[in-house]
């Protein structure tokens, strides 16, 4: 103990004139700084983190007010088993909400106090909830799943789903509910999808009750991201929000060396950090959430595929240096990246009564309940509620989310993208046969807040490993990147885990810190996991 304290002490004497600058303001980069105080000595003042937006977080957002309804643009899945990182990081930080307690410990007693047991995970169009319990397989279904599972990542490099799998694959009741849970695409990237079937083979074997889905109190951004900040507010963290980063400028040479962090901030006034020997750049080079858009009840939110901002960031720095990464696999096509994200709002708690007796789950204990025959592929979660700590008494909320925007909808005969709030509860209560009660539960909105992201999906698209740099790129001397758009092996994308690991990962590797980033659990190679999923293939 005597020699980590005195190795501490010179680790604090070694970086406590640096400065650390991180670029965009969501959960890694606010992981990192607690790292860099917490592990690596860093005086607070001397980090620096600089987002585009007015508010921290990122993608793990939840706003909005009693009088105008509530949002949420999406929600990432917690898992007990495989955060390891995150939840080592929330063992760090002090609850707001119960005395003496972890965000950690907080977040699972309240999982472990409301376990999720959908009993209405697959809905068809006349209403009739689905038996899941087989999977739907054929022999070739599992025989090609079984061989992705065992194929070298270096084959998988730009394919997508629909390229390995026959058609009776995607009408299997494994392929819905995998697809709706996860936000995959026949599109998206076999590689990745075999990094979730590895990742996740816990979640084989109870998809079909979503029982590994571990909640939260609040929506996430209440949950972890406000705890967070709160933690770090004590440390004097200079916050720099509605500045944008737009470009990154390098000592001339073979290293990979940031001289200069160039900015526009929000009056339009350009300027420059620059950086001495020693300062520490971590980026986030690509967000999900990037040009989002709200509309509400009356107006549809807007689509805007224009270049996204990280894109625009990424793109003008990984000319200057190999080994950068290459951003237009993710941000070329924004079509076959978007989804439609919706938030209703009622003043009591009609509509919500109705879902809770059709699909005997409480709010908060059924997870995912998908439309299999929706032109949108919509689907809806009832969160417990409240679900925001502002919500009154009287007030619930749910949440749900199209995965197929721009096909016209069985009820609304319109695309999903050029659908109002009003327009997309219209359709919701037709696919649950509520229309006796449409009146009624319209007469009890306060909002429903459609969201429109255009990259919501990127990190999915087909890739070539080489297209994601590493945490650290070779070479780099102070520059590391943290985002859903980085390589680590075994790891997967879309998840809080995978920002966490790489900001562990960025700044124990760029100061040397001899600490172990926590890694992957093996649950792909758990001898009783693998025999629970060989028979949820044969069901």
């Amino acid at each position: 103990m005597v020699l980590l304290n005195k190795t501490f002490k010179i680790m604090n004497e070694n970086n406590k004139n640096k400065q650390a600058y991180f670029v965009g303001g969501g959960l890694g980069s606010l992981a990192g700084a607690l790292y860099l105080i917490e592990d690596a000595g860093f005086k607070g003042e001397n980090i620096h983190i600089i987002e585009a937006l007015p508010i921290l977080g990122g993608s793990n957002d939840g706003s909005g007010t009693k009088q105008d309804g509530f949002v949420c643009r999406g929600g990432r899945m917690l898992n007990e088993e495989t955060y390891e990182n995150l939840w080592e990081l929330l063992s760090r930080i002090p609850s707001l909400n119960v005395p003496h307690i972890s965000v950690k410990d907080e977040v699972l007693a309240f999982d472990h106090a409301n376990p999720t047991h959908a009993n209405a995970r697959l809905i068809n169009k006349v209403g009739k909830i689905l038996d899941v319990h087989s999977m739907g397989f054929d022999n070739r279904d599992r025989l090609r799943l079984l061989k992705l599972m065992r194929m070298d990542e270096k084959e998988l490099e730009n394919r997508t789903i629909k390229e390995w799998f026959d058609d009776h694959f995607f009408t299997t009741n494994f392929w819905y509910m995998w697809q709706t849970t996860f936000a995959f695409q026949k599109w998206s990237s076999l590689l990745e999808l075999k990094r979730y079937m590895n990742r996740m083979i816990r979640e084989f074997s109870r998809i079909e009750t979503l029982a590994g889905v571990t909640r939260t109190p609040y929506n996430q951004y209440e949950s972890i991201i406000l705890p967070i900040k709160k933690h770090l507010e004590q440390f004097n963290i200079d916050y720099l929000l509605r500045c944008t980063v737009t470009d990154l400028d390098f000592i001339p040479g073979d290293a990979i060396t940031v001289s200069a962090i160039r900015y526009t901030a929000a009056e339009g006034n350009s300027g420059s950090f620059v950086l001495k020997k020693g300062d520490l750049c971590m980026v986030t080079n690509g967000c999900i959430t990037d040009n989002a858009n709200l509309g509400n009840y009356h107006t549809p939110a807007r689509y805007l595929p224009n270049e996204p901002v990280s894109g625009v960031l990424w793109s003008n720095i990984s000319r200057k240096k190999p080994g950068l990464g290459n951003p237009a696999p993710f941000f070329g096509k924004p079509d076959e990246t978007k989804w439609y994200s919706f938030t209703a709002t009622f003043k009591d708690n009609k509509m919500l009564k109705l879902i809770e007796d059709f699909s005997n789950n409480k709010p908060g204990s059924g997870a995912l309940m998908s439309f299999v025959d929706s032109s949108w592929l919509m689907s809806i979660v009832v969160s417990a509620q409240p679900h925001f700590a502002a919500q009154l008494e009287d007030t619930t909320i749910l949440w749900g989310y199209g995965l197929y925007p721009d096909k016209i909808g069985d009820y609304i005969k319109k695309p999903m993208i050029d659908c109002t709030g009003e327009e997309i509860l219209t359709e919701l209560i037709h696919h649950l046969h509520f229309e006796a009660y449409e009146t009624e539960i319209k007469d009890t909105v306060i909002n429903v807040i459609p969201v429109m992201m255009p990259y919501v999906d990127a990190l999915f698209q087909p890739r070539a490993k080489s297209d994601r740099p590493l945490v650290v790129p070779k070479g780099s001397t102070n520059l590391a990147f943290h985002s859903q758009f980085v390589e680590i092996a075994d790891d997967m994308v879309f998840t809080e885990e995978y920002s966490v690991r790489a900001a562990k990962i960025a700044v124990y590797t760029l100061l040397g810190i001899d600490r172990k980033v926590i890694p992957v659990t093996p649950h792909n190679k758990n001898l009783a996991v693998l025999l629970k999923a060989v028979y949820t293939a044969f069901r």
